[in-house]
């Protein structure tokens, strides 16, 4: 067997659940399709509310969240550390998608550096130039297709701008 035809690690999954549950029967149907995934090899494991209370207390992030939004958000399902279902049970195809996706290898990446747009080889760094009403107030000249001078504040007055009248109208 070759490293293409291995198959991937699966990521192990928390799930958390309440008891008693508001819908016995969609908490069942889910415990199936659940106990169907773990036959078949993938790493599941149920919390249940009273009798593993212990699970719910050591876990942070469901210990957080349950205490911010209370037991309405339950079920909660967790890969690794992350909480990537909650209020819903979640479908079999999520869970295997969660799984396989786990526990591929990726770089971690904070979200700052995620919302700060692309990066790594070949892409395009990102402008470091003042533009707008921001650049004109630091000296740079006006763009062809912006006011110059800033916004129209009307009969506003600018208090930033040192505004000496006799108070707001």
């Amino acid at each position: 067997m070759t490293d293409a035809d291995a198959v991937p690690e699966q990521a192990p999954l928390d799930i958390f659940l309440p008891s008693p549950p508001p819908d016995a029967e969609a908490q069942e149907s889910f415990l199936d399709e659940a106990a169907a995934l773990a036959l078949d090899g993938q790493p599941i494991t149920v919390y249940l509310q009273d009798e593993d209370a212990w699970a719910f207390e050591e876990c942070e992030p469901v210990r957080s969240l349950l205490e911010s939004a209370g037991d309405g958000v339950l079920p909660v399902t967790l890969l690794g550390l992350d909480i990537v279902v909650s209020s819903v049970y979640p479908t079999s195809a999520q869970m295997q998608r969660f799984a396989a996706e786990g526990g591929a290898p990726r770089e971690r990446r904070s979200a700052a550096a995620s919302a700060c747009g692309p990066v790594g080889e070949g892409a395009a760094p990102m402008p470091r130039k003042a533009g707008g009403f921001a650049a004109q107030l630091m000296g740079a000249a006006p763009a062809p297709n912006l006011p110059a001078g800033g916004p129209d504040i009307g009969r506003r007055r600018n208090l930033m701008g040192g505004d000496t009248g006799e108070g707001l109208p």
